[in-house]
């Protein structure tokens, strides 16, 4: 299938509000056992993408020893996060930013870990994605990123928007559809991360939607 791209980020309210209505409780907290299964569990840790920050939520909760840096291109999905960070009482541990996942603005190696989550298809240049995400990156450190695969043909898009969006509203059924369609395949993604200097990270397929991408703290 061709792969058929996305907008950047989401921009308007409405759109905010759908996605962060839509139910990623079993796909979030099974990537949140991925984070601290790789070693994004203490330190300085960056989430590139937050939307409405439920993983880092998930993850202060489970993760005593660290705090986090989440980012989002979107002003909406901010407004939402730092509504829920603010209700759960993690203000001081969960730094929300507006920023471009492709021109971070921090220093070299400056966390402990990083992380991101169903971000890399939206992401207009996958290769500043990456360069950016192992700058920051402090030697040691940990990185894990998730994103969905783009199925071989619209039947099966078509099965995995029934099976995971069954009951959902029209409009996140095909928010759904279309993240399917602009996501990359696994031989896409290792071409990007041997072109951006992340040839010694892992990459395997975890779901039937989805890809991991991993360095473990050493």
């Amino acid at each position: 299938m061709k792969r058929v791209p996305e907008v950047e980020c989401m921009g308007t309210p409405d759109e905010a509000r759908e996605y962060a209505a839509m139910d990623h409780k079993d796909a979030n907290e099974s990537f949140v056992a991925a984070l601290l299964e790789h070693g994004c569990d203490r330190g300085e840790i960056l989430d590139i993408g937050t939307g409405p920050a439920d993983i880092p939520l998930l993850l202060v909760e489970k993760a005593k020893g660290a705090s986090v840096t989440a980012i989002d291109l979107s002003d909406e999905m901010l407004k939402i996060a730092r509504l829920k960070v603010a209700h759960a009482g993690h203000s001081l541990r969960i730094r929300l930013m507006h920023a471009d996942a492709k021109g971070l603005p921090f220093a070299d190696r400056h966390f402990d870990g990083v992380f991101s989550n169903t971000i890399l298809h939206h992401v207009e240049d996958p290769i500043a994605y990456f360069k950016d995400a192992r700058r920051v990156l402090r030697g040691g450190g940990a990185l894990v990123i998730r994103d969905l695969v783009r199925p071989d043909d619209d039947e099966s898009v078509e099965l995995l928007v029934d099976r995971y969006a069954e009951g959902a509203t029209e409009y996140a059924r095909g928010l759904f559809r279309d993240s399917l369609k602009a996501a990359y395949t696994l031989d896409e993604v290792r071409d990007f991360l041997d072109r951006s200097g992340l040839d010694d990270a892992s990459l395997a397929m975890t779901s039937d939607r989805h890809m991991t991408i991993w360095i473990d703290r050493r």
